[in-house]
């Protein structure tokens, strides 16, 4: 059965920056995009990825983007809704925007897990599931 899942930006960003102790971890998550994973993310992960990598480096930036929208995923729109639930995760948790916007997309989809590496301000939320890169594998095992 597949698992439905919300991928953060990180997630691809170290996949595209070939990342010394995410990258392979991150791979592999990738690789289970549209098999073993049903994944949903936000228009803002395409705009951050390009956003981040961009600064790093133009033509990486560029391939990723265009390897990002190869992929088979749910994309959800940010809407004045979605928003708004965004910044009532905000005020809730005291998280940053773009993550709250990550978590009212979530919520508008149902969606209850999330990998990502950034286990601080995810860990502010409620009842949402966090799946770390580096322990993907195990928790994919003991599904």
């Amino acid at each position: 059965m597949m698992q439905r899942v919300y991928i953060d930006t990180n997630i691809f960003d170290y996949v595209a920056l070939r990342h010394e102790t995410y990258g392979k971890a991150c791979k592999e998550i990738l690789d289970d995009v549209g098999g073993f994973l049903d994944v949903s993310c936000s228009f803002l992960v395409p705009i951050e990825l390009l956003g981040s990598l961009s600064e790093i480096n133009i033509d990486i930036a560029f391939k990723a983007l265009i390897a990002f929208f190869a992929f088979k995923l749910n994309l959800i729109d940010v809407n004045a809704n979605v928003l708004v639930e965004a910044s009532r995760i905000m005020e809730k948790t005291k998280i940053n925007g773009y993550d709250a916007v990550h978590a009212a997309s979530m919520k508008k989809e149902g969606i209850k897990a999330i990998i990502t590496e950034n286990y601080k301000d995810f860990k502010e939320i409620p009842k949402i599931e966090i799946v770390k890169p580096l322990d993907y594998k195990k928790w994919k095992q003991n599904l």
